[in-house]
């Protein structure tokens, strides 16, 4: 009878898994695949799955990504409480952000703080990622 694992070492074992038999399955996924697997997985068990999504979002080049959810965070300190309330941002579309405003005398406002909005906003987040700032009814 095999030894039974213990609970507390059983993710964490640092000891080489291998692949006792290949059944016709892993065969007709290797033929599929064109290529087996590893004997030996190990390489595969992960003790912080943080930094593997670190690194695989580093290779990915998506760690350096610009985040839209900053700017909608950031909007109602940088535009003020009113206007917030009345207006939000919806998205970004070729680093112009896009904000849908709910009043058209609140748009006439925001137009013409336009030129502060767009200030800051590049301030806080760069030049290189929001070049323009338009607005919507609706």
């Amino acid at each position: 009878m095999p030894k039974p694992r213990r609970r507390d070492n059983f993710w964490n074992e640092k000891a080489p898994r291998y692949r006792k038999y290949r059944g016709a399955k892993d065969r007709a996924m290797a033929e599929f695949r064109g290529y087996w697997e590893p004997d030996d997985t190990s390489e595969f068990a992960h003790d912080d799955i943080g930094k593997v999504i670190g690194s695989t979002l580093k290779k990915l080049g998506l760690k350096d990504r610009f985040d839209e959810d900053q700017v909608k965070a950031a909007w109602r300190e940088i535009v003020g409480e009113f206007v917030a309330q009345n207006s939000q941002p919806i998205g970004m579309n070729r680093k112009a952000l896009l904000v849908q405003v709910l009043q058209p005398a609140v748009h006439y406002t925001l137009e013409r703080m336009k030129g502060q909005i767009l200030e800051k906003m590049q301030a806080r987040f760069g030049r290189e990622n929001i070049r323009e700032v338009r607005f919507r009814i609706g």
